[in-house]
């Protein structure tokens, strides 16, 4: 088995409803490209074994897409996705489809996005295995979808450019995400150096974790010449279980007096 690199997205601040564009669901999992018999990663990790359920017959056909965990707050999970991933084979799991590579033994990356579409819809009707689903999508509107994942607590969305190939291994402008994301006030109580790690704790002196990645060079400078405490604004992905925020990152911090 061979494994291809996935094509990647670029980051979009802000969702916009244009024509000539299609909008998805932003699903919060772990990227994977199914085969009839096998799966792995984007970065080439094998999961067959992890994934029996995700096994099937046919024609020879190459899915990308998002391995998801069902969730009791949102469609998704992120921490039951990684618990079965790390090898809780009680934690149910669902592939949603949003792109085909190979179908009947051909590679057709070279196809427009709207013909692979046909195409997956017509893949994912002759898979019989109910683990594995199609991302639905949608022209035009994106500021709908935006404000739809918004209220069901999702990840985001996803625009796509119509008429555009796949392109294996490569981060392209025609597929652009847009993070939803929450907004606190925080307090830096320690910064670390090498990696630089910066903790934070809430207003009210509850510990919310750390940021270790995502910095500007405006936002290390204050980092590396202020002594802590001192307060900040951070954005992160929302919470994991345990009351931490989940990837936050750093925009802004007060400045002293």
């Amino acid at each position: 088995m061979k494994t291809v690199k996935p094509m990647l997205l670029e980051y979009q601040e802000k969702v916009s409803s244009e024509e000539g564009w299609i909008y998805e669901p932003k699903y919060d999992g772990i990227r994977l490209l199914v085969g009839n018999d096998f799966s792995y990663t984007r970065h080439g990790t094998i999961t067959t074994n992890r994934f029996p359920e995700l096994l099937f017959t046919g024609p020879e056909v190459l899915l990308d897409g998002e391995l998801i965990a069902p969730g009791t707050v949102a469609p998704d999970d992120f921490e039951g996705v990684m618990s079965r991933f790390s090898g809780n084979k009680d934690q149910e799991i669902i592939f949603m489809a949003f792109d085909i590579i190979t179908y009947k033994n051909e590679t057709i990356t070279r196809y427009p996005l709207e013909e692979r579409k046909g195409i997956l819809t017509e893949a994912i009707s002759n898979i019989d295995v109910p683990h594995i689903n199609l991302v639905p999508y949608i022209y035009t509107e994106g500021e709908a979808v935006f404000n739809l994942m918004k209220e069901n607590k999702m990840e985001g969305v996803v625009a796509k450019r119509l008429g555009t190939q796949y392109l294996t291994g490569k981060r392209s402008d025609n597929w652009r995400k847009t993070i939803i994301w929450s907004y606190h006030d925080c307090v830096v109580t320690k910064v670390a150096y090498g990696p630089l790690t910066v903790h934070l704790k809430s207003v009210d002196g509850n510990y919310l974790g750390s940021v270790q990645i995502g910095f500007t060079k405006a936002i290390r400078e204050e980092l590396y010449t202020r002594t802590p405490p001192y307060n900040c604004k951070v954005k992160s992905r929302g919470w994991t279980s345990s009351g931490k925020l989940r990837i936050p990152l750093i925009y802004s911090i007060e400045k002293s007096d």
